[in-house]
Formats: structure tokens, C-alpha cells, sequence
């Protein structure tokens, strides 16, 4: 299975995310998080993604996730200060976000279309 990776520009961030979650289809994710304070721990698993925008005027992403089968279960994580965000896509349609913040700690979105 080939992948490929690739750093998405600070400038981009605000139009990429934007037109991301308008084009977005039905995406099932997972939502992991580690950092010094948490640890490693999954905070969302096999949910439906709503979206993901970057407020560039507060400095956050906003990742927005619902629960799958219509149990009203949002989750909408914040991430502060995102200093790098990488992209990495698979054959497939597989993808996922690897977000960076100003303190180190790193949330990975993986994405997969919903089968």
C-alpha cells in the first residue's frame, strides 16, 4: 500500500481545512492524543468527522466529530497554538492528520471512509 506524506504550510491552513470540510464525505475517525500531561490515550474511536477548521485569528483547530447512528455523543477537540501539521494519505482513501502544538503534544486524526 503506498503513502504519502507531506507538511501542510501554516499560510494554507485556514482555505485548506475550510474547503476539506466542505468537500467532506462520510469519514470514520479515530482521534488519538499524547502529550506530557495526558499520556497516549484514544479520545474518540469510530466516530463520524464533521470538520476541521483553523481559527487563525485565535490560533486553534477545531476537529468536530459526532457518533455514529445518530446517539448524540459530539466531541469537538481544541487544539491550541498548532505549530506543524502533517498529512499522510494511503491507497485507499485512508488519511491521516498528525497536529503538532506549542507544548509538544501531538493529536493524530485518522481518517477512513465509511464503508
Amino acid at each position: 500500500m503506498a503513502t504519502s506524506t507531506r507538511k501542510i504550510p501554516r499560510s494554507e491552513w485556514r482555505v485548506y481545512f475550510d474547503d476539506f470540510s466542505r468537500e467532506l464525505g462520510e469519514l470514520v475517525a479515530t482521534l488519538e492524543v499524547t502529550g506530557e500531561e495526558v499520556g497516549a490515550q484514544v479520545e474518540a474511536e469510530n466516530a463520524r468527522l464533521t470538520g476541521i477548521t483553523y481559527d487563525n485569528k485565535d490560533d486553534i483547530l477545531v476537529i468536530g466529530l459526532d457518533a455514529i447512528g445518530g446517539t448524540s455523543e459530539d466531541v469537538e477537540r481544541v487544539i491550541d497554538k498548532p505549530q506543524t501539521i502533517y498529512l499522510e494519505t494511503q491507497d485507499g482513501g485512508a488519511l491521516t492528520f498528525d497536529v503538532e502544538d506549542a507544548e509538544g503534544g501531538k493529536t493524530l486524526i485518522r481518517l477512513t471512509p465509511r464503508s
